[in-house]
This record gives structure tokens, C-alpha cells and sequence, in this order.
């Protein structure tokens, strides 16, 4: 049923994000792109398969991140859509009851050693804002600060694919999140909604 509830949202923000995919401008965009990478010039006078593709696919993170905030709000938690009091870009901000959870929407946490030191400092600093920016200690809440991956169902898988300094503290798996609302997912489920989704809303229009 919740699982569901998810779903429904990320339909309507693929609706939202891929407009331009569905009424052609997007790959029209496309075709008049200067040359700017080797990839470009191999593909000269030809159609490039994999660029639109490739575009939609990190759209999809922008959507899953969405998601996060409007099925956190579905199900009751209070979300902090208005961050201008943050001087970061906080991808995920919602509380239930005195715990403030902030999290870090990534599709992929297999990261070089650089990238992966980036997203540890982010979140560190952007922890300090959020318990700052909410008045945190006055208030008695907790903040809970992650980087949710969504393709580990836990933050133990997480782990596994991450690098240090990141650690299984760090991070949180799909059946995770959906756990801070009282609802079981298995990876079977979540993965064939995606794919669902992916193919209805996206694939589609290619």
C-alpha cells in the first residue's frame, strides 16, 4: 500500500522533470549541442544513443530525491522545504517526532577516494547547519544526518561499496528510510518499481 503511495510520486515528478523528454525538446536541445567531449566528435553526423539516455538517467536522481521529501511529507513527517536559512543545498530535511533526519539522495555510492572524502565533509558540514539553522539544541531534537543509497537495500550493503572515511554510520539502504515509516520493502518489490516506472514514464519517450 505505502510502497504504492511512493510510486505515485515518483510518476508525477518524472511527469514534472521529463516534460521537455515528452514533448521533443529535450532531444532537440541535444542535437544542437556544441562539441564538447571526445564522445561528441565520435559521434558526429550520427545519432548518439546513449547521450539522451544518459541525461535522463541523472534526471532520475533529481526525482528520487523529490520523492524523498513528498512521501516523507505523505506520511506525516514535518519536511523543511523552505532551506533558505541554510547556506548548503540539502537534498532530503523532514522530522518525525524530535528527530530531524537529513538526508544525502545518491543513486551510486561507488566513488573514487576524492569523491568519497567530498561527500564525507558535506555531510559533516551540512549536519552542523541543519542542527544550527533549526535550533536543534533549544529545542532538544536530534539531528540524523545520511547518505541514502538508493540502490543497497541497507547501510550495511552501502558499506560495502563505500569508501573510507564513509562507514556503515554514515549511510542508509532504501529498506531503511521506508523503515523510519513503519513500512517493510525487499529489494525484489523496490527494484521492479523502479523498473516500472523507469519504462512508463521515461523510456518511453526515447
Amino acid at each position: 500500500m505505502t510502497l504504492k503511495i511512493f510510486e505515485d510520486e515518483l510518476r508525477t515528478e518524472c511527469k514534472r522533470l521529463y516534460s521537455s523528454l515528452r514533448d521533443g525538446s529535450r532531444n532537440k536541445k541535444l542535437k544542437n549541442k556544441k562539441i564538447n567531449s571526445l564522445t561528441d566528435i565520435f559521434f558526429l553526423g550520427r545519432k548518439n544513443p546513449r547521450k539522451l539516455f544518459q541525461g535522463c538517467a541523472i534526471t532520475f536522481g533529481n526525482v528520487l530525491e523529490n520523492t524523498l521529501m513528498n512521501y516523507a511529507e505523505k506520511m506525516g513527517a514535518n519536511v523543511y522545504r523552505e532551506k533558505s536559512f541554510l547556506s548548503l543545498e540539502i537534498d532530503g530535511l523532514f522530522r518525525i517526532v524530535d528527530i530531524v533526519y537529513n538526508l544525502e539522495s545518491k543513486a551510486n555510492i561507488e566513488l573514487d577516494k576524492e569523491k568519497t572524502r567530498e561527500a564525507f565533509e558535506a555531510l559533516k558540514r551540512k549536519h552542523e547547519i541543519v542542527f544550527n539553522g533549526l535550533e536543534c539544541r533549544n529545542k532538544r531534537w536530534q539531528v540524523i544526518s545520511k547518505i541514502i543509497v538508493w540502490t543497497k537495500e541497507t547501510s550495511e550493503d552501502a558499506a560495502k561499496t563505500a569508501k573510507k572515511p564513509l562507514e556503515e554510520k554514515h549511510l542508509m539502504g532504501f529498506k531503511d528510510f521506508f523503515e523510519l515509516f513503519y513500512v517493510i520493502v525487499v529489494k525484489d518489490d523496490f527494484f521492479s518499481m523502479l523498473q516500472r516506472v523507469w519504462i512508463e514514464e521515461v523510456e518511453v519517450f526515447f
